[in-house]
């Protein structure tokens, strides 16, 4: 029997179709409740049916940033799964199969099939089989599992029930875990997309509106079904342009609103980006970036927008760009968006990859609930008399006055305009938006310098700075934590921190940028503000690297 008292990875992989993403989630569901930390990956091809699914749970008593090469135990639907990923077994490898389906593989066969069959169920319950099988592997007891389990079959649970512990008697103890801070209550599972969604909700949001588009699709799913509890409007209109359209129809009556795509959908978006400039309506829109341009590969991850995010739309205006890298962030710098969008009246940009939406997470609420979260909007006051929307004031914000509210006539325009709103190609007044536009800008920098902008881990006296953004940050700040390494990543890109970022790189001699893009996008921004940028590790599989891939990566540039 294999002793793995702190950290154990398990696969699970079938086709498209199988339920492969919800049974790596209950198991890692399973695992959180166990005492362990979660991070799941999700892989899955633009199908609905057939190919080769399969998740990743590592589930560790530290912080998992990232997934490793070797699996302790394989949960194999089928052949292709064995035949996939065999260089990643290692002798020690717990290999679990549904024996039915799969031959000539040495391990642990369950006849999930015929289970199944003889217990009048249906064939999305062989997982269910498999995860049955997959607990008394890893040492648990029945008495332990059986009310996980009926938690996480809401439907038919007595039947999925019986399929799993037919699995369960089938197999035999392999793995002995560490069941230390077993039962713990706060700590939740969720994925990117729905801490994204939870964020959204926290800050706010009244509306959430979005055309489908992987890899932001989760968070329309999530919040469509969480939208009376949440007492928010989910709305799917006819493309991205409505969505966006809407979204600002919502905030021109002063309900906050968001809005989710992926690149391409953000594409047909920058004509409503620009009239939020202009227009000074607040928006938080949520970009998350999927592998190569146009429809691309729709479910493989790329950090590759970023540029574009910071400069999309014509004409100049102020905006924010953050970009979360696991799913504690993602929840505050969501609600944080929807405070900053509607304190500045200014489109806010919230930048997320595959990696973070898919992947599963551990949060703990009560690492998130000290955050700030209160910004204080500058609302006209009702009755004010003659209006002007765009007053001209000292930081370039004007009381905002909505169409809902008793603010006399409120007159909002994507021309440029005088203080109350009428068109006009006045030379002195367009200079004035634009000194207007530049004072906000200004009032903007100065008060993200206040925000905790930047997150820095590992060996803080190491003269090596490794920078990352997004869902890399995590997977440097464990690397990083293991070689002695300082890991520094920027989650507020643009305006970018100058100063946060020249108080935690200081002293440095060899600065290394790791992103998931073919040109070094951050690391272009580095050295525009002044920095020499020793090395980049650049990564466009479509897939995150592993924490031994980046290891070896740093050793070739070290």
């Amino acid at each position: 029997m294999k002793e793995t008292e702190d950290e154990i990875e398990i696969l699970i992989g079938g086709k498209a179709g199988e339920g492969i993403n919800r049974a790596g989630q209950v198991i890692a569901e399973i695992m959180s409740e166990s005492g362990y930390n979660i991070f799941m990956i999700f892989d899955h091809p633009s199908l609905i049916k057939g190919g080769h699914n399969f998740s990743v749970i590592r589930a560790s008593k530290g912080s998992p940033g990232g997934i490793k090469r070797r699996y302790d135990i394989a949960i194999a639907l089928d052949k292709n799964t064995i035949n996939l990923h065999k260089d990643n077994f290692s002798k020690d490898t717990v290999v679990i199969f549904n024996s039915d389906r799969v031959k000539k593989v040495e391990g642990t066969g369950i006849p999930a099939s015929s289970i199944v069959e003889d217990a009048a169920g249906i064939p999305i319950m062989i997982n269910s089989c498999l995860i049955g099988a997959f607990c008394k592997s890893a040492g648990f007891e029945w008495s332990h599992v059986e009310p996980i389990l009926r938690g996480k079959f809401p439907v038919k649970s007595d039947l999925n029930l019986k399929v799993a512990k037919s699995g369960f008697e089938h197999a035999e103890k392999k793995i002995s875990l560490n069941r230390a801070g077993a039962g713990r209550k706060n700590d939740k599972v969720v994925s990117g997309s729905e801490a994204v969604g939870l964020g959204l909700a926290y800050g706010g949001v009244e509306g959430y509106i979005a055309y489908p588009m992987s890899p932001a699709s989760g968070i329309l799913h999530f919040l469509s079904s969480k939208k009376d509890e949440f007492n928010i409007k989910v709305f799917q209109p006819e493309g991205e342009i409505a969505a966006i359209l809407m979204a600002e129809g919502m905030a021109c009556c002063g309900s906050k609103a968001a809005v989710g795509t992926s690149g391409g959908g953000f594409c047909l978006m920058n004509e409503g980006l620009s009239f939020s400039g202009i227009a000074e309506v607040p928006i938080v829109i949520v970009n998350a970036q999927r592998q190569s341009p146009s429809t691309g590969a729709p479910t493989y991850t790329a950090q590759s927008d970023l540029p574009y995010v910071i400069s999309a739309g014509h004409g100049e205006f102020p905006r924010i760009v953050v970009s979360p890298g696991n799913a504690e962030q993602a929840f505050v710098w969501s609600a944080k968006a929807v405070g900053l969008a509607w304190k500045f009246q200014i489109p806010v940009i919230v930048l997320t990859d595959v990696t973070l939406g898919d992947s599963l997470y551990s949060f703990d609420p009560a690492n998130v609930v000290d955050e700030r979260y209160d910004y204080t909007a500058s609302v006209a006051a009702a009755g004010y008399g003659d209006y002007l929307r765009y007053k001209f004031t000292g930081d370039g914000i004007s009381p905002a006055g909505f169409f809902t509210g008793d603010f006399g006539p409120v007159k909002i325009n994507g021309k440029t305009h005088d203080e109350s709103g009428i068109s006009t190609d006045n030379p002195l007044i367009l200079e004035k938006l634009a000194e207007k536009r530049m004072l906000k800008d200004h009032a903007i920098k100065e008060a993200m310098e206040k925000e905790d902008c930047i997150i820095r881990s590992g060996n803080e006296k190491s003269k090596t700075v490794v920078v990352s953004w997004g869902s890399n940050g995590p997977l440097c700040s464990e690397v990083c934590g293991k070689t002695g390494l300082r890991s520094v990543q920027p989650v507020v890109l643009h305006p970018f921190p100058e100063k946060q970022f020249e108080d935690l790189v200081s002293g440095y001699e060899r600065m290394i940028v790791v992103e998931d893009n073919s040109t070094g996008q951050l690391a272009e921004i580095i050295r525009n503000h002044g920095y020499s940028v020793d090395a980049m590790i650049l990564n466009y599989t479509g897939r995150q690297m592993t924490i031994e891939t980046l290891e070896e990566r740093l050793k070739e540039v070290l």
